[in-house]
Protein backbone atom coordinates (compact mmCIF):
# COMPACT_ATOMS: atom_id res chain seq x y z
CA UNK A 1 0.00 0.00 0.00
CA UNK A 2 1.28 3.24 -1.24
CA UNK A 3 1.00 6.46 1.33
CA UNK A 4 1.04 9.93 0.18
CA UNK A 5 1.18 12.53 3.08
CA UNK A 6 -0.37 16.13 1.40
CA UNK A 7 0.36 16.12 -1.85
CA UNK A 8 -2.36 17.68 -2.66
CA UNK A 9 -4.92 16.19 -5.21
CA UNK A 10 -5.33 19.49 -6.90
CA UNK A 11 -3.57 20.91 -10.40
CA UNK A 12 -2.91 24.48 -9.27
CA UNK A 13 -2.51 27.39 -11.74
CA UNK A 14 -2.96 30.97 -11.31
CA UNK A 15 -3.93 33.43 -13.62
CA UNK A 16 -4.42 36.51 -11.40
CA UNK A 17 -5.48 34.25 -8.88
CA UNK A 18 -7.62 31.83 -10.23
CA UNK A 19 -6.95 28.41 -9.70
CA UNK A 20 -7.63 25.66 -12.14
CA UNK A 21 -8.15 22.15 -10.59
CA UNK A 22 -9.56 18.55 -12.13
CA UNK A 23 -11.48 16.12 -10.55
CA UNK A 24 -8.96 13.65 -9.10
CA UNK A 25 -9.25 10.56 -10.06
CA UNK A 26 -6.74 8.94 -6.92
CA UNK A 27 -8.56 8.28 -3.69
CA UNK A 28 -8.69 10.95 -1.14
CA UNK A 29 -8.45 9.78 2.36
CA UNK A 30 -8.60 12.49 5.17
CA UNK A 31 -7.35 10.14 8.16
CA UNK A 32 -7.39 9.89 12.05
CA UNK A 33 -9.47 12.91 12.22
CA UNK A 34 -11.67 14.51 14.53
CA UNK A 35 -15.42 14.62 12.44
CA UNK A 36 -18.41 16.56 12.91
CA UNK A 37 -21.12 13.92 10.51
CA UNK A 38 -23.77 16.43 11.20
CA UNK A 39 -26.16 13.49 11.87
CA UNK A 40 -25.74 14.88 15.49
CA UNK A 41 -23.59 17.11 17.65
CA UNK A 42 -21.30 14.36 18.94
CA UNK A 43 -17.42 14.67 17.20
CA UNK A 44 -15.82 11.17 16.78
CA UNK A 45 -12.09 10.81 17.19
CA UNK A 46 -9.49 8.95 15.33
CA UNK A 47 -11.91 8.71 12.20
CA UNK A 48 -11.22 8.74 8.40
CA UNK A 49 -13.18 9.87 4.95
CA UNK A 50 -12.12 7.75 1.91
CA UNK A 51 -13.27 9.76 -1.00
CA UNK A 52 -13.34 8.36 -4.90
CA UNK A 53 -14.41 10.18 -7.66
CA UNK A 54 -15.66 13.38 -5.63
CA UNK A 55 -17.60 11.19 -3.49
CA UNK A 56 -17.65 10.00 0.36
CA UNK A 57 -17.23 6.10 -0.14
CA UNK A 58 -16.73 5.45 3.43
CA UNK A 59 -16.22 7.12 7.64
CA UNK A 60 -15.53 5.20 10.12
CA UNK A 61 -12.96 4.20 13.10
CA UNK A 62 -9.09 4.76 11.55
CA UNK A 63 -8.53 1.26 12.86
CA UNK A 64 -11.11 -0.06 10.57
CA UNK A 65 -10.12 2.11 7.61
CA UNK A 66 -9.26 0.02 4.52
CA UNK A 67 -7.06 2.76 2.35
CA UNK A 68 -7.01 2.50 -1.36
CA UNK A 69 -3.89 1.63 -3.34
CA UNK A 70 -2.83 4.64 -4.38
CA UNK A 71 -4.53 7.10 -2.09
CA UNK A 72 -3.87 10.64 -1.32
CA UNK A 73 -3.57 10.76 2.65
CA UNK A 74 -4.08 13.88 4.40
CA UNK A 75 -3.26 13.43 8.25
CA UNK A 76 -3.06 15.98 10.99
CA UNK A 77 -4.87 17.29 14.68
CA UNK A 78 -8.19 18.47 12.14
CA UNK A 79 -12.17 18.71 13.20
CA UNK A 80 -13.32 17.99 9.72
CA UNK A 81 -17.57 19.60 9.14
CA UNK A 82 -19.01 19.31 5.70
CA UNK A 83 -18.72 22.48 3.46
CA UNK A 84 -20.78 25.38 4.19
CA UNK A 85 -23.32 27.08 1.52
CA UNK A 86 -24.08 30.68 1.28
CA UNK A 87 -27.28 30.96 0.01
CA UNK A 88 -27.69 34.55 -0.81
CA UNK A 89 -24.56 34.85 -2.47
CA UNK A 90 -23.68 37.36 -5.71
CA UNK A 91 -21.52 37.19 -8.42
CA UNK A 92 -20.35 40.01 -10.14
CA UNK A 93 -21.76 41.07 -13.52
CA UNK A 94 -19.52 40.10 -16.37
CA UNK A 95 -18.95 44.13 -16.96
CA UNK A 96 -16.92 43.92 -14.03
CA UNK A 97 -14.12 41.45 -16.06
CA UNK A 98 -14.29 38.01 -16.05
CA UNK A 99 -11.35 37.67 -13.60
CA UNK A 100 -13.10 39.30 -10.80
CA UNK A 101 -15.93 36.77 -11.09
CA UNK A 102 -13.72 33.76 -10.91
CA UNK A 103 -11.87 36.12 -7.76
CA UNK A 104 -15.03 36.16 -6.27
CA UNK A 105 -15.85 32.60 -6.70
CA UNK A 106 -12.08 31.55 -5.56
CA UNK A 107 -13.10 33.60 -2.08
CA UNK A 108 -15.94 32.06 -1.58
CA UNK A 109 -14.32 28.64 -1.41
CA UNK A 110 -11.68 29.81 0.37
CA UNK A 111 -13.58 30.02 3.52
CA UNK A 112 -14.87 26.68 3.19
CA UNK A 113 -18.33 27.96 0.97
CA UNK A 114 -18.29 25.07 -1.70
CA UNK A 115 -21.81 26.20 -2.48
CA UNK A 116 -23.02 29.33 -3.40
CA UNK A 117 -26.80 30.35 -4.57
CA UNK A 118 -26.25 33.50 -6.93
CA UNK A 119 -29.12 35.92 -6.24
CA UNK A 120 -28.81 38.07 -9.18
CA UNK A 121 -27.73 36.15 -12.17
CA UNK A 122 -26.74 36.69 -15.48
CA UNK A 123 -25.94 34.47 -18.76
CA UNK A 124 -22.48 34.71 -17.79
CA UNK A 125 -23.12 32.75 -14.71
CA UNK A 126 -24.58 29.69 -16.58
CA UNK A 127 -21.09 29.49 -18.32
CA UNK A 128 -19.20 29.87 -14.77
CA UNK A 129 -21.49 26.98 -13.26
CA UNK A 130 -20.69 24.76 -16.02
CA UNK A 131 -17.19 25.71 -15.59
CA UNK A 132 -17.16 24.86 -12.24
CA UNK A 133 -18.99 21.95 -12.65
CA UNK A 134 -16.28 20.65 -14.49
CA UNK A 135 -13.40 21.27 -12.10
CA UNK A 136 -12.43 24.32 -14.43
CA UNK A 137 -12.37 26.50 -11.35
CA UNK A 138 -11.65 26.89 -7.93
CA UNK A 139 -15.16 27.88 -7.41
CA UNK A 140 -17.94 26.74 -5.90
CA UNK A 141 -21.35 24.69 -6.93
CA UNK A 142 -23.23 27.54 -8.07
CA UNK A 143 -27.03 27.33 -8.01
CA UNK A 144 -27.97 30.92 -9.74
CA UNK A 145 -31.00 32.66 -10.22
CA UNK A 146 -32.09 34.56 -13.40
CA UNK A 147 -31.93 38.17 -13.73
CA UNK A 148 -34.49 40.02 -11.52
CA UNK A 149 -38.15 40.35 -11.72
CA UNK A 150 -38.80 44.01 -10.71
CA UNK A 151 -40.76 47.07 -10.61
CA UNK A 152 -38.64 47.95 -13.55
CA UNK A 153 -38.25 44.80 -15.38
CA UNK A 154 -41.85 43.88 -15.54
CA UNK A 155 -44.12 45.64 -17.57
CA UNK A 156 -47.38 43.34 -17.89
CA UNK A 157 -48.56 40.14 -17.10
CA UNK A 158 -48.14 38.57 -20.32
CA UNK A 159 -44.43 39.38 -20.67
CA UNK A 160 -43.93 38.46 -17.26
CA UNK A 161 -44.84 34.96 -17.72
CA UNK A 162 -42.51 35.14 -20.83
CA UNK A 163 -39.71 36.13 -19.11
CA UNK A 164 -40.57 33.27 -16.50
CA UNK A 165 -40.68 31.15 -19.11
CA UNK A 166 -37.36 32.38 -20.88
CA UNK A 167 -35.28 32.23 -17.23
CA UNK A 168 -36.51 28.66 -17.21
CA UNK A 169 -35.54 27.59 -20.93
CA UNK A 170 -32.45 29.52 -20.54
CA UNK A 171 -31.33 27.09 -16.99
CA UNK A 172 -31.38 28.97 -14.48
CA UNK A 173 -32.13 27.64 -10.97
CA UNK A 174 -34.78 29.54 -9.26
CA UNK A 175 -36.08 33.19 -9.87
CA UNK A 176 -35.20 36.29 -8.25
CA UNK A 177 -37.87 38.85 -7.25
CA UNK A 178 -36.69 42.51 -6.14
CA UNK A 179 -39.26 45.10 -4.98
CA UNK A 180 -41.62 47.07 -7.11
CA UNK A 181 -43.58 44.31 -8.50
CA UNK A 182 -47.62 44.96 -8.86
CA UNK A 183 -49.96 42.25 -7.52
CA UNK A 184 -50.92 41.69 -11.35
CA UNK A 185 -47.70 40.44 -12.32
CA UNK A 186 -47.17 38.74 -8.92
CA UNK A 187 -49.76 36.77 -10.05
CA UNK A 188 -48.62 35.94 -13.73
CA UNK A 189 -45.31 35.26 -12.00
CA UNK A 190 -45.86 33.09 -9.73
CA UNK A 191 -48.86 31.05 -11.55
CA UNK A 192 -46.47 30.50 -14.42
CA UNK A 193 -43.19 29.45 -11.82
CA UNK A 194 -45.51 26.57 -10.54
CA UNK A 195 -46.97 25.23 -13.58
CA UNK A 196 -43.52 25.16 -15.21
CA UNK A 197 -41.72 23.77 -11.58
CA UNK A 198 -39.16 26.42 -11.09
CA UNK A 199 -38.43 28.24 -7.73
CA UNK A 200 -39.21 31.68 -6.95
CA UNK A 201 -37.35 33.27 -4.12
CA UNK A 202 -36.00 37.26 -2.59
CA UNK A 203 -37.86 39.82 -1.75
CA UNK A 204 -41.48 40.82 -1.11
CA UNK A 205 -42.91 43.62 -2.78
CA UNK A 206 -45.34 46.29 -1.15
CA UNK A 207 -48.26 45.16 -2.37
CA UNK A 208 -48.03 41.99 -2.14
CA UNK A 209 -47.17 41.64 1.16
CA UNK A 210 -45.92 38.44 3.44
CA UNK A 211 -48.91 36.31 4.04
CA UNK A 212 -49.91 36.41 0.18
CA UNK A 213 -46.08 35.28 -0.09
CA UNK A 214 -46.30 32.32 1.61
CA UNK A 215 -49.49 31.48 -0.01
CA UNK A 216 -48.17 31.25 -2.81
CA UNK A 217 -45.46 28.87 -2.44
CA UNK A 218 -41.98 31.15 -2.44
CA UNK A 219 -38.83 28.95 -2.15
CA UNK A 220 -37.37 31.68 0.86
CA UNK A 221 -37.62 35.06 1.70
CA UNK A 222 -34.54 36.46 1.67
CA UNK A 223 -32.95 39.19 5.05
CA UNK A 224 -36.47 38.37 6.52
CA UNK A 225 -38.42 40.72 4.20
CA UNK A 226 -42.01 42.59 4.81
CA UNK A 227 -41.87 40.52 8.70
CA UNK A 228 -41.40 44.25 10.07
CA UNK A 229 -44.51 45.57 8.29
CA UNK A 230 -46.70 41.92 9.30
CA UNK A 231 -45.35 42.71 13.14
CA UNK A 232 -46.05 46.33 13.27
CA UNK A 233 -50.15 46.25 11.60
CA UNK A 234 -51.81 48.87 10.31
CA UNK A 235 -48.31 51.21 11.42
CA UNK A 236 -47.04 49.81 7.95
CA UNK A 237 -49.86 50.97 5.55
CA UNK A 238 -47.55 53.59 4.96
CA UNK A 239 -45.74 54.35 1.96
CA UNK A 240 -43.05 52.13 0.63
CA UNK A 241 -39.62 53.73 2.16
CA UNK A 242 -37.28 54.89 -0.53
CA UNK A 243 -34.24 52.63 0.35
CA UNK A 244 -34.43 49.02 1.21
CA UNK A 245 -34.39 49.01 5.13
CA UNK A 246 -36.25 46.24 5.65
CA UNK A 247 -39.09 47.60 8.09
CA UNK A 248 -36.85 49.93 9.94
CA UNK A 249 -38.61 53.22 10.06
CA UNK A 250 -41.27 50.60 11.80
CA UNK A 251 -39.69 49.36 14.61
CA UNK A 252 -42.03 51.51 17.38
CA UNK A 253 -44.82 49.87 16.28
CA UNK A 254 -44.13 46.62 16.07
CA UNK A 255 -45.93 44.09 18.48
CA UNK A 256 -43.66 41.52 19.47
CA UNK A 257 -46.69 39.16 20.60
CA UNK A 258 -46.77 38.24 16.99
CA UNK A 259 -43.25 37.18 16.17
CA UNK A 260 -45.02 33.49 17.35
CA UNK A 261 -47.75 33.89 15.06
CA UNK A 262 -45.58 34.98 11.84
CA UNK A 263 -42.78 31.96 12.84
CA UNK A 264 -46.01 29.32 12.71
CA UNK A 265 -47.64 30.35 9.49
CA UNK A 266 -44.04 29.79 7.98
CA UNK A 267 -43.73 27.30 9.11
CA UNK A 268 -47.12 26.22 7.99
CA UNK A 269 -46.21 27.08 4.42
CA UNK A 270 -43.30 25.50 3.97
CA UNK A 271 -41.01 28.15 3.33
CA UNK A 272 -37.15 29.05 3.96
CA UNK A 273 -35.78 31.88 5.49
CA UNK A 274 -32.42 33.33 4.62
CA UNK A 275 -32.20 36.02 7.84
CA UNK A 276 -28.53 37.65 6.11
CA UNK A 277 -28.12 39.66 10.00
CA UNK A 278 -24.94 40.67 9.30
CA UNK A 279 -25.80 42.54 6.50
CA UNK A 280 -28.86 45.02 8.48
CA UNK A 281 -25.98 44.48 11.68
CA UNK A 282 -23.02 45.91 9.43
CA UNK A 283 -25.65 49.36 8.33
CA UNK A 284 -27.13 50.05 11.69
CA UNK A 285 -25.46 48.58 14.36
CA UNK A 286 -24.35 52.05 16.42
CA UNK A 287 -21.51 49.74 17.77
CA UNK A 288 -19.80 48.29 15.70
CA UNK A 289 -17.96 51.31 13.59
CA UNK A 290 -17.21 51.84 10.33
CA UNK A 291 -13.46 51.98 10.93
CA UNK A 292 -13.73 48.67 12.75
CA UNK A 293 -15.57 46.91 9.87
CA UNK A 294 -12.98 48.29 7.31
CA UNK A 295 -10.64 46.17 9.45
CA UNK A 296 -12.16 42.81 9.67
CA UNK A 297 -11.02 39.90 7.82
CA UNK A 298 -11.46 39.46 4.48
CA UNK A 299 -11.63 43.43 3.30
CA UNK A 300 -8.05 43.64 2.30
CA UNK A 301 -9.68 41.87 -1.09
CA UNK A 302 -12.18 44.00 -1.31
CA UNK A 303 -11.30 47.32 -3.89
CA UNK A 304 -10.34 50.81 -2.14
CA UNK A 305 -13.46 52.41 -3.58
CA UNK A 306 -15.78 49.95 -2.94
CA UNK A 307 -14.77 49.97 0.67
CA UNK A 308 -15.16 54.07 0.67
CA UNK A 309 -18.73 53.60 -0.89
CA UNK A 310 -19.74 51.34 1.64
CA UNK A 311 -18.51 53.57 4.36
CA UNK A 312 -20.14 56.55 3.31
CA UNK A 313 -23.27 54.78 2.78
CA UNK A 314 -23.23 53.72 6.34
CA UNK A 315 -22.26 56.94 7.82
CA UNK A 316 -24.50 58.79 6.15
CA UNK A 317 -27.49 56.36 7.06
CA UNK A 318 -26.07 56.46 11.09
CA UNK A 319 -26.32 60.39 10.68
CA UNK A 320 -29.46 60.78 8.90
CA UNK A 321 -32.56 62.49 10.87
CA UNK A 322 -34.34 59.21 10.57
CA UNK A 323 -31.39 57.48 12.71
CA UNK A 324 -31.39 56.37 16.08
CA UNK A 325 -29.40 54.40 17.98
CA UNK A 326 -32.19 52.68 20.30
CA UNK A 327 -34.02 52.18 17.76
CA UNK A 328 -31.43 50.53 15.77
CA UNK A 329 -30.67 48.34 18.59
CA UNK A 330 -34.44 47.55 19.40
CA UNK A 331 -35.01 47.01 15.66
CA UNK A 332 -31.48 44.43 15.17
CA UNK A 333 -33.11 42.68 18.39
CA UNK A 334 -36.37 42.09 16.88
CA UNK A 335 -34.62 40.22 14.19
CA UNK A 336 -32.66 38.16 16.42
CA UNK A 337 -35.84 37.47 18.08
CA UNK A 338 -38.16 36.64 14.85
CA UNK A 339 -34.99 34.58 13.82
CA UNK A 340 -34.90 32.01 16.69
CA UNK A 341 -38.69 32.14 16.43
CA UNK A 342 -38.70 30.83 13.07
CA UNK A 343 -35.92 28.31 14.36
CA UNK A 344 -38.20 27.29 17.32
CA UNK A 345 -41.38 26.84 15.20
CA UNK A 346 -39.72 24.63 12.42
CA UNK A 347 -39.34 27.43 9.65
CA UNK A 348 -36.44 26.44 8.19
CA UNK A 349 -33.53 29.09 8.14
CA UNK A 350 -30.86 28.89 5.16
CA UNK A 351 -26.92 30.50 5.91
CA UNK A 352 -26.49 33.89 3.94
CA UNK A 353 -24.91 36.85 4.58
CA UNK A 354 -25.89 38.62 1.25
CA UNK A 355 -22.00 38.82 0.03
CA UNK A 356 -20.18 40.84 -1.22
CA UNK A 357 -22.67 43.81 -0.10
CA UNK A 358 -21.89 45.89 2.54
CA UNK A 359 -18.77 44.99 4.59
CA UNK A 360 -19.76 41.61 3.78
CA UNK A 361 -16.54 39.93 2.10
CA UNK A 362 -17.30 36.94 0.18
CA UNK A 363 -16.96 33.72 2.24
CA UNK A 364 -16.18 35.38 5.55
CA UNK A 365 -19.26 37.14 5.97
CA UNK A 366 -21.15 33.52 6.16
CA UNK A 367 -18.57 32.90 9.17
CA UNK A 368 -20.39 36.59 11.27
CA UNK A 369 -23.70 35.32 10.00
CA UNK A 370 -22.91 31.42 12.11
CA UNK A 371 -21.74 33.59 14.89
CA UNK A 372 -24.82 35.99 14.48
CA UNK A 373 -27.09 32.84 14.42
CA UNK A 374 -25.75 31.43 17.74
CA UNK A 375 -26.34 35.27 19.22
CA UNK A 376 -29.83 35.35 18.00
CA UNK A 377 -30.60 31.73 20.07
CA UNK A 378 -29.49 28.91 18.18
CA UNK A 379 -26.64 26.56 19.44
CA UNK A 380 -23.73 26.12 17.42
CA UNK A 381 -24.62 22.96 16.14
CA UNK A 382 -27.96 24.39 14.51
CA UNK A 383 -25.95 27.03 13.40
CA UNK A 384 -24.38 24.99 11.54
CA UNK A 385 -26.96 23.20 9.96
CA UNK A 386 -28.09 26.21 8.45
CA UNK A 387 -25.25 25.99 6.15
CA UNK A 388 -25.37 22.07 5.59
CA UNK A 389 -27.71 19.56 6.41
CA UNK A 390 -31.04 22.49 5.45
CA UNK A 391 -29.59 23.15 2.34
CA UNK A 392 -29.59 19.86 1.59
CA UNK A 393 -33.41 19.45 2.37
CA UNK A 394 -33.99 22.59 0.69
CA UNK A 395 -32.28 21.77 -2.40
CA UNK A 396 -33.93 18.21 -2.38
CA UNK A 397 -29.98 16.87 -1.88
CA UNK A 398 -30.93 15.47 1.87
CA UNK A 399 -29.24 12.29 0.61
CA UNK A 400 -26.25 13.66 -0.75
CA UNK A 401 -25.45 16.90 0.66
CA UNK A 402 -24.41 18.75 4.00
CA UNK A 403 -23.49 15.27 5.85
CA UNK A 404 -20.45 13.59 6.23
CA UNK A 405 -21.55 10.08 5.22
CA UNK A 406 -21.50 7.44 2.37
CA UNK A 407 -22.32 8.81 -0.73
CA UNK A 408 -22.27 12.48 0.09
CA UNK A 409 -20.95 15.00 -1.53
CA UNK A 410 -16.93 14.90 -0.93
CA UNK A 411 -16.90 18.91 0.12
CA UNK A 412 -15.48 19.37 3.86
CA UNK A 413 -13.57 21.73 6.00
CA UNK A 414 -10.76 21.17 7.99
CA UNK A 415 -10.31 23.06 11.46
CA UNK A 416 -7.56 23.58 13.42
CA UNK A 417 -10.30 24.03 16.51
CA UNK A 418 -13.62 22.00 17.75
CA UNK A 419 -16.34 23.63 15.52
CA UNK A 420 -18.97 23.89 18.06
CA UNK A 421 -16.25 25.91 20.72
CA UNK A 422 -15.09 28.60 17.77
CA UNK A 423 -17.59 29.76 15.56
CA UNK A 424 -16.66 32.18 13.69
CA UNK A 425 -14.14 29.86 12.74
CA UNK A 426 -12.53 31.37 9.96
CA UNK A 427 -9.16 32.05 10.72
CA UNK A 428 -8.92 28.26 11.59
CA UNK A 429 -9.11 26.65 8.45
CA UNK A 430 -6.71 24.30 7.66
CA UNK A 431 -7.84 23.21 4.15
CA UNK A 432 -10.80 22.60 1.93
CA UNK A 433 -12.30 19.93 0.14
CA UNK A 434 -14.46 19.94 -2.87
CA UNK A 435 -15.57 17.22 -5.05
CA UNK A 436 -13.16 15.23 -3.76
CA UNK A 437 -9.64 18.17 -4.56
CA UNK A 438 -7.99 18.93 -1.71
CA UNK A 439 -6.06 21.98 -1.25
CA UNK A 440 -4.15 22.72 2.08
CA UNK A 441 -3.54 25.68 4.07
CA UNK A 442 -0.67 26.93 2.39
CA UNK A 443 -2.26 26.61 -1.10
CA UNK A 444 -5.00 28.60 0.09
CA UNK A 445 -2.49 31.36 0.82
CA UNK A 446 -1.05 31.76 -2.06
CA UNK A 447 -4.94 32.05 -3.72
CA UNK A 448 -5.75 34.38 -1.24
CA UNK A 449 -1.96 35.90 -1.15
CA UNK A 450 -2.72 36.73 -5.38
CA UNK A 451 -5.87 37.84 -4.96
CA UNK A 452 -4.85 40.66 -2.47
CA UNK A 453 -2.26 41.65 -5.09
CA UNK A 454 -5.30 41.93 -7.93
CA UNK A 455 -7.42 44.27 -4.79
CA UNK A 456 -7.18 47.83 -6.97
Amino acid sequence: MMKMIIRPAISVFFALATMIGYVNSQPLVIHDVNVLTMESEQIYSNFSIIINNGVIDWVGPKAEAAIPEGAVIVEGYYYVIPGLAEMHAHIPPPNQGQQVMENTLALYLSQGITTIRGMLGNPAHLVLRERAARGELFSPRIFTSGPSFSGNSLSDPESTRRMVQEQKEAGYDLLKFHPGITLGNFYAATETANEIGIEFSGHISYEVGLERSLAFGKGSIDHLDRYMEYLAGDAAKRPDPPIIFFGYDLTPFVNENRIAEAARITAEAGVWNVPTNTLLENVFNPDIPVEEMQRWPGMEFIPSNTIENWSNFVRQTRTNDTYDEEQARRFLEIRKKLTLALHEQGAGLLLGADAPQIFNPPGYSAHRELALLVDAGLSPFEALKTGTVNVGIYLGEEDKTGKIAPGFRADLILLSVHPLEHIPFQNKIEGVVYSGNYTNRAELDQILNSLGQTRE
